[in-house]
């Protein structure tokens, strides 16, 4: 008997609605998850801060952290950033600027550049935000081709190869990424690639030497 015979359509949509509200909940929990990480993760060399000033906008700039962990900013100079949580980079700028502006309206965002390379549609360098997971830079690049293997996904860093597990769900602290990162899809065998047609030419030779025999 058909479900909605036995319970109210209006039943089956509120349920509907309660199961795709709880899978955004998940998503979204997610995202948090990662924001949080990144917050306590630290300023590394490599990293760009986005400061984007809503009413002093001449202060607004993209400043890059050198290879010593300094990055110069606007009014305030050479600071050493390096040893901060992004968190604590976001929290010390709006207070050294309060000593200049009488209300600091200051967004700070830190990017991080990750090259994204192997098998997807669209390898290249990219600059992305925190929070941003291995997942997100390989939709960045347009997702695994069909050469590509989603089981065979690794991090390039410092010289370090790190293989990847659960990259598609994106919520682990191991998909999370650092500046300087290589974020490498490996390519599928040539039998996976080519299952088909060897299972077909295997047929196909064993149906001619079964007919030789008779």
């Amino acid at each position: 008997m058909a479900l909605a015979a036995i319970i109210p359509r209006r039943v089956l949509n509120a349920l509907a609605l309660v199961l795709s509200l709880g899978g955004v909940a998940h998503g979204q929990n997610g995202t948090d998850d990662a924001a949080k990480r990144s917050a306590n993760t630290r300023v590394r060399p490599g990293d760009r801060v986005a400061l984007l000033f809503h009413r002093d906008r001449e202060l607004s700039a993209d400043v890059s952290v050198n290879e010593h962990g300094e990055a110069a900013f606007p009014k305030l100079g050479l600071i050493r950033v390096a040893e901060m949580t992004i968190g604590q980079l976001q929290d010390t700028l709006r207070a050294r600027y309060a000593e200049f502006l009488r209300v600091p309206e200051l967004d700070v965002q830190v990017l991080r550049r990750i090259v994204v390379n192997g098998e997807v549609r669209v390898p290249n360098v990219y600059m992305v935000d925190g929070a941003s997971t291995v997942r997100d830079v390989i939709a960045r690049a347009g997702g695994i081709t069909e050469a590509g293997n989603k089981n065979n996904v690794s991090i390039i860093r410092e010289g370090a190869s790190i293989k990847v597990k659960g990259w598609d769900r994106g919520t682990e602290a191991a998909t999370d990424l650092q500046s300087g990162d290589q974020v490498i899809v490996g390519r599928k065998s040539w039998l996976s690639m080519n299952l088909l047609s060897v299972v077909s030419t295997g047929v196909l030779v064993s149906s001619f030497v079964i007919s030789l025999r008779r």
